[in-house]
């Protein structure tokens, strides 16, 4: 017994070597990560690029497309009040079959454009990303950034050198980074606690997990990000990512971001 106990300790005595050295790497690779965020330059032709948020929006179930210029025409006969807003349409007798949103060049675009392929950097490690918002990008509501403008959309682009933004803008350049690097991810729509809220649903090897893209929390693990299942408070009626719009098919609650309740109702068609 005694030599098996000592056997336990020398075993464990030597693992800490080990562990000191990766908890010493993963802080020399945060460090690095920190330093090549802060250093990031500004004013540079990236900032400054104006992405295209053309496109056409082919409706499942309907003969012809919805067409941005369709969508800014009716936004032009409201009031600016009623077109701060997220907009959701409905098309020849369908119901909910994408969105759209005002961006800083003060027309409505459709949802799906805000994500313009952008990635600031390259990176192989998933967490990088949310860990990359926590420490780059401010929190702040539209109203107050934006004059009292009630809802303005920033493109993934824009929410990376723009110093804040809201909970839609945190989520769009969350999402589309993470498509950048091989993942299903998707802006979710909703609420959070009863209010309005957009967020990020992520499927890494078939399991969905939610991102809290305005959460400060600096993790530096995958494993350490919250699943959809058992994240609470949040009610989702949207989803869409680069190419598709989905909506909920029922009005109860899900934590499931994928199956039968789910139904795609449009696709984008950029250009």
């Amino acid at each position: 017994m005694r030599l098996l106990l000592i056997g336990i300790v020398l075993g464990a005595l030597l693992m800490v070597p080990k562990l000191l050295q990766q908890q010493w790497t993963q802080q020399r690779e945060q460090a690095s990560l920190v330093a090549s965020i802060r250093s990031a330059p500004l004013g540079s032709a990236e900032e400054t690029h104006i992405d295209s948020q053309r496109g056409t929006v082919v409706v499942s179930g309907s003969s012809s497309p919805l067409t941005e210029s369709m969508v800014q025409g009716a936004i032009g006969k409201r009031s600016a009040e009623e077109s701060g807003y997220i907009s959701v349409w409905n098309w020849q007798g369908l119901e909910s079959v994408t969105a759209s949103a005002r961006g800083l060049d003060s027309l409505h675009h459709f949802a799906n454009s805000y994500l313009v392929g952008f990635q600031p950097f390259d990176t192989e490690a998933l967490w990088v990303p949310l860990y990359t918002l926590a420490i780059r990008k401010e929190y702040q509501y539209d109203h107050l950034q934006y004059a009292g403008l009630a809802d303005i959309w920033q493109t993934s682009r824009q929410a990376y050198y723009q110093k804040r933004g809201d909970c839609e803008d945190h989520a769009i350049l969350l999402a589309d980074w993470l498509i950048n690097l091989g993942v299903d991810a998707r802006v979710a729509l909703g609420t959070y606690n009863g209010d309005g809220h957009a967020w990020v649903v992520a499927v890494v090897d078939n399991t969905e997990y939610l991102l809290e893209a305005t959460s400060k929390r600096r993790q530096s693990n995958w494993q350490a990000m919250p699943l959809a299942a058992l994240a609470e408070g949040y009610d989702v009626e949207f989803q869409f990512n680069r190419d598709y719009f989905w909506a909920k098919t029922t009005s109860a609650p899900t934590r499931n971001y994928r199956g039968k309740h789910w139904i795609r109702k449009s696709q984008f068609i950029r250009g």
